[in-house]
């Protein structure tokens, strides 16, 4: 099945001094910073190893978007990347007509914010940390 380009929207952090912890609490923290107009953050779960990350709007409580954060650490340094799980397009109408890989999802600003301000974050506490962004844009 051919997803939408913007599933591809990432950040990973190559090589880190933060801890595991860390990483895994300021993308917590990103996300509870990164409220919208589509909806609110929520973490779902967390592992020693992953947080769990989904985007509800504020009327129904519907779920748009699901994310994993999920990180490792080997030789001293830190990884962690971020990938979109779950995903809700505009449906019916005109929109219909457009193909799946084109269509836009629903909350992706919010989720541009979130990684935004979790790279920022990042940076912030290990100036030397390798980090690149996947923006998901053709």
């Amino acid at each position: 099945m051919v997803k939408p380009a913007q599933t591809r929207a990432s950040v990973s952090v190559v090589s880190s001094a933060l801890s595991e912890g860390r990483m895994l609490e300021l993308a917590e923290k990103a996300a509870m910073s990164g409220d919208s107009d589509a909806g609110r953050f929520r973490v779902e779960a967390r592992t020693p190893h992953s947080t769990t990350v989904s985007l509800r709007d504020h009327i129904e409580g519907t779920e748009l978007l699901r994310f994993d954060v999920k990180t490792d650490r080997a030789v001293g340094r830190t990884t962690a990347r971020t990938a979109i799980t779950f995903f809700r397009t505009k449906e019916g109408g005109v929109n219909a007509l457009v193909p799946m890989a084109k269509r836009k999802l629903l909350g992706f600003r919010a989720y541009e914010a979130f990684m935004d301000w979790y790279v920022s974050a990042v940076i912030r506490e290990d100036p030397n940390a390798i980090v690149t962004l996947v923006d998901g844009k053709e």
